[in-house]
């Protein structure tokens, strides 16, 4: 048996996290748990990969159970990523799948919060979403990342930000602003490139109904497509909290978690955040050591002092 005093402290979060899924395991009748707790880790092809090897670690080739929980918390990222993580849980919750979300799953994560069953606030990938009295969702629109060849910088924008400039664009020219209209018209990259913005926009719909219409609201068709529509195109914001009551509001089989699970869950999810912050320390320790071999040492208090 190890010594609890050789465990580095991620070591030690590591032991109490994996303890606290065994309990909350057992409290849904021995239902295994899966953690995608990645906090502003991104959602990308590299989490695929690992979220599949983790996979096939615990429960092998043949999924050995139908029934599956995930916990979630993620700032988003890429919603094909999203999109393809979302098919490999459901082949292991086969039977049901639960997303639960103890504090967020913004933009790509709520489309993979909408793949199971309920949102138990959770998520849109599973047949129900557990919630949190604080947990949110966010809108599905892309963020769209593009240099301005005009200024020479970035800026980032959602396809729904386009339809807006073309609406103001359109007004101006209506009262008559001609001047003004040119001047915004100008800055407008190529018009094949703003085609392909907005296409992306429809991908997200395209996911979103696809995966509510087979599982969370499936044979509600019309609920579906409205349902995607509002996660897409219904927030003036990507940043809007969507909480329980508004997951409700639009047709989401969303629940709030209630005790003794809430207090595990959250449990888990303070560990977590404790877990990511001694992740980014050590990182930064090993680029201060890479950048400067004797740095840490020279800061390091001398012996006897």
């Amino acid at each position: 048996m190890t010594d609890t005093n050789d465990l580095t402290p991620l070591q030690e979060v590591d032991s109490d996290i994996a303890a606290k899924i065994a309990e909350l395991e057992e409290s849904f009748g021995g239902v295994p748990c899966f953690s995608l707790l990645i906090g502003d880790r991104s959602i990308d092809r590299g989490l695929v990969d690992e979220v599949f090897d983790d996979l096939r670690k615990r429960f092998g080739q043949r999924p050995e159970h139908d029934k599956l929980v995930v916990l979630l918390e993620s700032s988003g990222g890429d919603i094909n990523a999203a999109y393809n993580i979302s098919q490999l849980l459901r082949r292991y919750g086969k039977e049901r799948l639960e997303i639960v979300i103890p504090r967020w799953a913004k933009s790509a994560a709520t489309l993979l919060a909408c793949s199971g069953d309920v949102i138990k606030l959770l998520a849109c990938s599973g047949d129900v979403i557990k919630m949190t009295p604080v947990s949110e969702l966010g809108p599905v629109d892309p963020q769209i990342t593009e240099l301005n060849p005009l200024e020479d910088r970035l800026e980032r924008f959602s396809p729904l930000d386009i339809e807006s400039t073309l609406e103001l664009i359109r007004s101006e020219y209506a009262e008559g602003n001609k001047e003004m209209a040119d001047a915004l018209l100008q800055r407008l990259q190529f018009p094949m490139t703003l085609g392909s913005f907005k296409k992306t926009l429809d991908l997200s719909k395209q996911y979103l109904r696809a995966l509510l219409s087979t599982r969370m609201l499936r044979g509600r068709t019309d609920e579906a497509q409205e349902a995607a529509r509002l996660l897409t195109e219904g927030y003036s914001n990507h940043g809007y909290c969507i909480n329980l009551a508004e997951c409700q509001k639009i047709g989401l089989e969303a629940v709030e978690i209630e005790e003794p699970q809430l207090g595990m869950v959250w449990e888990i999810h303070d560990l977590s955040s404790r877990r990511l912050e001694l992740k980014r320390e050590m990182q930064i320790r090993d680029k201060l050591e890479e950048l400067h071999p004797n740095l840490l040492d020279d800061l390091s208090p001398e012996e006897g002092e």
